[in-house]
């Protein structure tokens, strides 16, 4: 890829994804904001999933495809790509979830014009049934504290302007929920997360995801609190009851 400069940064952690990347792919190429860079950090698949990228975008050099050295999880995987970002504004998109064409386009007008900093957006849920369901947020924007008791950025969704505040990596301490963390570490600084008012995004909920799986959601959830905000365990385990009622009605 040469110098020029490049407005977007999108990351994408890629593990034994052969079969779903195609269509990320194609979400991103429908873009109808055009400066954007792809990386996508292969982090040591069992499958073909390196081979298959590099054929897949072997024609396109707004592409870098970089691999681990081991396996070593989507937080890891993601900021060897944060690292490498080129854009000034840090967008993230999972190996098995899409893009709306205008999302791109519709949020860096949306942080533009309203001088925002960190901003994030309704999205729609995708089952293997191929139905798919508006996911809409009730709350127009999230600080910390609200953020404790219920996240409402869809990583998917998520930019922030890294000009303003940085390049935020995702905390490791935070198996599974690397997101969450980067959020909380990025409110925790003053800054409010504006939503946009219209879906942008698709997010496929399959059988085996983290978040179709409640048990293991209460342990990352609670090792967000508990080891990477430093909560007591009691404290720990009441916001994780009250992020899951949130969570599961809705509010807040």
């Amino acid at each position: 890829m040469d110098n020029k400069k490049v407005d977007v940064s999108i990351i994408t952690a890629a593990y034994n994804c052969s079969t779903t990347i195609k269509e990320t792919y194609n979400s991103i190429k429908m873009q109808t904001f055009t400066n954007w860079e792809w990386i996508i950090v292969e982090d040591h698949s069992t499958d073909n999933t390196f081979d298959f990228i590099s054929e897949m975008i072997k024609n396109d050099d707004r592409v870098i495809l970089l691999r681990t050295y081991k396996n070593s999880g989507a937080a890891f995987a993601r900021n060897v790509a944060i690292n490498a970002a080129r854009g000034r504004y840090i967008a993230f998109l999972d190996s098995d979830d899409m893009w709306l064409e205008n999302k791109l386009e519709h949020q860096i007008d949306f942080m533009v014009k309203n001088n925002y900093e960190f901003t994030y957006s309704d999205y729609y849920l995708l089952y293997s049934n191929k139905k798919l369901k508006l996911f809409r947020l009730k709350k127009n924007k999230t600080f910390y504290k609200r953020l404790l008791k219920k996240n409402d950025i869809g990583c998917l969704t998520a930019m922030y302007d890294s000009e303003k505040i940085g390049k935020v990596l995702m905390p490791i301490d935070c198996v599974k929920r690397e997101d969450y963390g980067a959020w909380l570490d990025i409110t925790k600084k003053g800054i409010i997360a504006y939503k946009l008012g219209e879906a942008l995004a698709i997010y496929r909920i399959s059988d085996s995801s983290v978040s179709s799986n409640k048990i293991k959601m209460f342990k990352y959830q609670y090792r967000v609190y508990r080891i990477h905000e430093k909560f007591n365990a009691i404290k720990s385990l009441w916001y994780v009851m009250l992020c899951s009622l949130n969570k599961i009605f809705n509010k807040y």
